[in-house]
């Protein structure tokens, strides 16, 4: 009686344990296997360098995380594509802010991202093939964590939804319609990915 006893305290859990560690083994193999097919802290080329005109801040470091400033978008056309890729797994929060010049006549400035206006113009928008839509209302995807599904890279496209572009910009401040832009800041985007 006194031998199963101490067969049931010592030996069944060093079997059990030694059973768990082999399995932990196997499956800590598969998962590193698996790592390192889809390693998404590989060494990343810095993007939205000097080289890029319209840009004064840039994405700072080549492995995870990646911080990515874009100072003043485009927003003289639909849309663009940026030099940034997410690959698949990333994931990524973005937020934003400031304001745009949308041309006209007396206060002209909207918010980029949740503008004030009575014709559903003026957003600044977003894409992230897979994790978001095609051309989605920044104000939909500001501080919603997003995952970038897929098997290859994707590129970073901001755009802005407007019914005339050539008079859009950075240029000749003013308060805004409403005021919504009095001390504020130019249009920015802060994009976040681990």
């Amino acid at each position: 009686m006194i031998r199963r006893n101490i067969f049931r305290r010592l030996v069944v859990p060093l079997v059990a344990g030694a059973l768990a560690l082999a399995a932990w083994g196997t499956a800590s193999a598969a998962v590193d296997q698996t790592a390192s097919t889809a390693n998404r802290n590989v060494s990343r080329v810095p993007a939205f360098l000097a080289q890029d005109d319209h840009l004064s801040d840039g994405c700072f470091g080549t492995t995870l995380p990646i911080v990515c400033d874009v100072s003043e978008p485009i927003v003289n056309q639909k849309e663009f594509t940026y030099n940034f890729s997410f690959l698949p797994g990333d994931h990524v929060l973005v937020s934003g802010g400031g304001c745009v010049q949308t041309g006209g006549h007396g206060a002209t400035w909207k918010r980029y991202v949740d503008p004030a206006s009575d014709n559903g113009l003026y957003h600044g928008l977003i894409t992230i093939p897979g994790a978001t839509g095609t051309l989605d209302r920044l104000l939909d995807v500001v501080g919603r964590p997003l995952v970038v599904p897929g098997r290859g890279p994707v590129k970073l496209v901001l755009g802005y939804q407007d019914d005339n572009y050539s008079d859009n910009g950075y240029y000749s401040h003013d308060n805004g319609t409403g005021d919504q832009c009095k001390n504020s800041v130019n249009a920015f985007v802060h994009i976040v990915v681990t």
